[in-house]
């Protein structure tokens, strides 16, 4: 879960500030790929049994996946 977080959030950090750049192509492929990647996040989550575990890799997967989408995305735009 933490991984696959901060894909997500890396992602969608870049996402955002593609879209306030006006950068048609990255925001279409960024979006595309965290929406697929959430489906198969949420199929996951709703076969599994609730742990700390779980709940604390995603949180902060999506920590440290928005700090991460901010570095990267300073090389992307």
């Amino acid at each position: 879960m933490f991984s696959i977080q901060i894909i997500n959030y890396c992602l969608i950090t870049i996402n955002y500030r593609a879209v306030a750049q006006g950068n048609y192509l990255l925001t279409g492929v960024s979006d595309f790929i965290f929406a697929s990647l959430n489906f198969f996040v949420i199929k996951k989550i709703a076969k599994s049994d609730d742990t700390i575990h779980q709940w604390l890799g995603y949180s902060l997967g999506g920590v440290v996946g928005a700090l991460l989408g901010i570095y990267v995305s300073k090389f992307l735009l």
